[in-house]
C-alpha cells in the first residue's frame, strides 16, 4: 500500500544508489578525531548535495557506533541529508553495527521493490579506531563479510590513527586502508566524488572508476 512507502520514493522514481556509513563515536574518539569526522560529514553533505544527479539518486543512512549503536540519519535522499554531529562516547560496538547496516539494507531494497524503483548494489563504509569490544563481533563480522561475497552490498573499511586493519579486515573482502593522520576532509570529498560517480551508472556491471586515493597510508 503507497502509504507504506517512503514519500520520497514515490514522488522520486530514479534508480537509487544506497550509502550506510557506520561511523565509529567511542570514547578514543573523543577530542579532534571526532571533530574532523564531523567536520568531514558536513563536507560530504555539502558534495551529495551539490551533484544533480547523486542528490537525487543516493540515498544516505549514518550509523553510529559508540557504547551503543543507534541510527543517527534515516535513510533519505542526499538532496535532504543534514549532517549529524557526532559525541564520542562509550565502547566500539561495531559488531552490532554492521549487524543492522545489513539488516536496514535488505529492509530498503524491499522498499525500492514495493516503490517499483530500481537500486544498484549499496555501499557500506565503515571507520574506526580501535578494536570492535562488543560479544561476539567475530562472528557479527565473519556473517557480514559473507553477505558482502553474496553481492548483498560492497564495503568498504577505514582504519583511523593505529586502528587494527588486521581485525577491520574481518569485515569486508577487500583489504583495510588505513587513514592518514585524521584528514577526514580529504576522505570524505573522495567518498563523496565515489557515490557521485557510481550513482551514474545504470546497472552494477558498469564499470567505476574511482578517484585516485590522496588520504590513505596504505
Amino acid at each position: 500500500m503507497v502509504q507504506d512507502i517512503d514519500i520520497e520514493l514515490v514522488n522520486n522514481q530514479q534508480q537509487r544508489l544506497p550509502c550506510v556509513l557506520v561511523l565509529d563515536a567511542s570514547y578514543s574518539m573523543q577530542g579532534s578525531r571526532i571533530e574532523q569526522l564531523n567536520a568531514g560529514l558536513k563536507i560530504f553533505e555539502e558534495q551529495v548535495k551539490g551533484d544533480e544527479t547523486a542528490s537525487e539518486r543516493v540515498q544516505i543512512m549514518v550509523i553510529r557506533c559508540g557504547g551503543s549503536v543507534s541510527i543517527e540519519h534515516d535513510w533519505v535522499d542526499a538532496e535532504s541529508f543534514d549532517a549529524p554531529k557526532l559525541e564520542a562516547a562509550g565502547g566500539t560496538p561495531l559488531g552490532i553495527g554492521v549487524e543492522l547496516a545489513a539488516a536496514k539494507i535488505e529492509e530498503r531494497k524491499e522498499d525500492y521493490r514495493n516503490a517499483g524503483v530500481n537500486y544498484l548494489k549499496p555501499w557500506v563504509f565503515i571507520i574506526s579506531d580501535g578494536e570492535p569490544n562488543d560479544d561476539e563481533w567475530e562472528l557479527k563480522a565473519d556473517k557480514f563479510k559473507q553477505a558482502e561475497l553474496d553481492g548483498k552490498f560492497t564495503t568498504f573499511a577505514v582504519g583511523v590513527e593505529d586502528a587494527d586493519l588486521g581485525c577491520l579486515n574481518r569485515f569486508s573482502q577487500r583489504d583495510s586502508m588505513m587513514l592518514r593522520g585524521i584528514e577526514f576532509t580529504k576522505l570524505f570529498i573522495w567518498l563523496s566524488k565515489s557515490v557521485r560517480v557510481a550513482s551514474k551508472r545504470s546497472t552494477d556491471n558498469e564499470q567505476t572508476q574511482l578517484p585516485p586515493v590522496d588520504w590513505s597510508t596504505v
